[in-house]
């Protein structure tokens, strides 16, 4: 993963560690609260202003039911002669006992993947696992991988939305075939392909 802001990742772990409290447990996984996600982006913006720059933020709702929302946060920093844009999406399931905050979760982790995007490591899941030993990587059910599989199959994942979930130069036919994707990897890109899917369909 490549790093767009020369930050103290060390200043960012702290942050996480010092608000312990703002690390809730969703299912079976421990994340960070919207409250945490926002001092982390205020973190980055300051250091962005001092190096003379500016960075901006702009959230869109892709899909919302029920059931699922999936947003997108895309952000325009600008350093020098240098603009970089990115954008990330995240997601949020009902099923996953947040029917009342399906938008936040899903704009908390459209954030904190625009963050480690920022930084170029994933220094958010380090800390939560290092903070919270009892958190194991569950593997993906036979169930999303057939899903997977045809959604392959029907063009309906692409290699950049592989590399957005599993790293850059990843396959994901070999995840399979090795058995390495795990739950909340699958549920990313049969989120993915299917938002991508129904916005297709409303164009």
């Amino acid at each position: 993963m490549e790093r767009v802001l020369p930050v103290r990742l060390d200043d960012l772990k702290a942050l996480i560690e010092e608000n312990r409290e703002l690390v809730v447990k969703i299912g079976r996984n421990y994340e960070i609260s919207r409250p945490l996600a926002l001092k982390l982006w205020q973190y980055l913006v300051s250091k962005v202003v001092e190096m003379g720059g500016s960075i901006k933020e702009s959230v869109k709702v892709d899909y919302a039911s029920p059931e699922m929302v999936i947003v997108s946060i895309s952000c325009k920093v600008e350093i020098g002669e240098s603009e970089i844009v990115l954008c990330e999406i995240g997601e949020a399931h009902r099923s996953e006992g947040k029917e009342d905050t399906l938008a936040r979760t899903a704009y908390t982790r459209a954030m904190k993947r625009l963050l480690e995007r920022l930084v170029g490591e994933d220094f958010i899941n380090q800390v939560i696992k290092r903070m919270f030993p009892d958190v194991r990587e569950v593997p993906a059910s036979e169930k999303q991988k057939k899903m997977l599989i045809s959604l392959v199959k029907d063009g309906k994942i692409t290699k950049e939305m592989v590399e957005r979930v599993l790293g850059e130069g990843a396959s994901l036919n070999q995840a399979l075939r090795e058995n390495t994707l795990t739950l909340s990897q699958a549920k990313r890109l049969i989120d993915m392909a299917l938002g991508r899917v129904r916005d297709e369909e409303t164009n």
